[in-house]
């Protein structure tokens, strides 16, 4: 009776904290790292507030061979983050098979509505189905249009879903990287739900205000 109590409090705690994470996996041999919650906003060091120096930004600049990676269209046509400088870019990682992804598009088809005229960009980068394989341009346009998207949709390579993933430290999704008009990381949100969709649009409110350092709680 007493290892039945002490497996059955074992069983819990394990579902208490595998519970916070909201995100579907698949088969990769990018990596092998476990998945747990983590999501961070990119933030300035003390003592950089103010300054308008753009060679000593405190942002870490997004890696070339992402910004520069091939995204495909459902049209076909080829195009790269690295295109989009000027703008504040969301780029969210996803699958039609991934059920917290679809959960999340309500609020990023919003998101792109809010600020769409101000020079931001949602992409939704399709990373195949769960065991890695693409899917088709065409289920992919077909869900876009179900789904009511207004955001721009593209596939990438099993290569590219495995930087993000070396970057997130985690194999996940949806994923989300926030990209400043400077062509800088500021934000990694990992998994769905309320928690993490609030603090992307937190996150995303304050880039669109003008992305100052002095707005981050490290800076102050």
């Amino acid at each position: 009776m007493r290892d039945l109590l002490i497996n059955l409090a074992l069983f819990v705690v394990f579902c208490v904290v595998f519970s916070s994470v909201t995100g579907c996996t698949r088969t990769t041999t990018e990596d092998n790292n476990d998945i747990s919650a983590n999501n961070s906003v990119a933030e300035a060091p003390p003592g950089n507030a103010g300054s308008s120096d753009k060679k000593t930004s405190p942002y870490p600049p997004l890696k070339p061979v992402i910004a520069n990676a091939d995204m495909e269209g459902l049209d076909g046509t080829i195009s790269h983050v690295a295109d989009r400088k000027g703008k504040v870019v969301l780029l969210n990682m996803w699958g039609i098979w991934c059920g917290p992804c679809r959960a999340e598009m309500p609020e990023l088809v919003a998101l792109q509505q809010k600020y769409g005229d101000q020079g931001f960009e949602i992409i939704g980068m399709n990373i195949g189905d769960g065991d890695g394989r693409p899917e088709d341009l065409g289920k992919i346009k077909t869900f876009g249009e179900n789904m009511k998207l207004n955001y721009t949709l593209v596939r990438i390579p099993n290569s590219i879903t495995g930087e993000f993933y070396h970057i997130s430290k985690q194999q996940v999704v949806p994923q989300s990287f926030l990209i400043n008009r400077d062509g800088e990381l500021r934000g990694v949100f990992t998994g769905g739900g309320p928690r993490i969709t609030e603090l992307v649009k937190q996150t995303v409110a304050k880039v669109m205000n003008g992305d100052q350092p002095e707005d981050t709680p490290a800076a102050n």
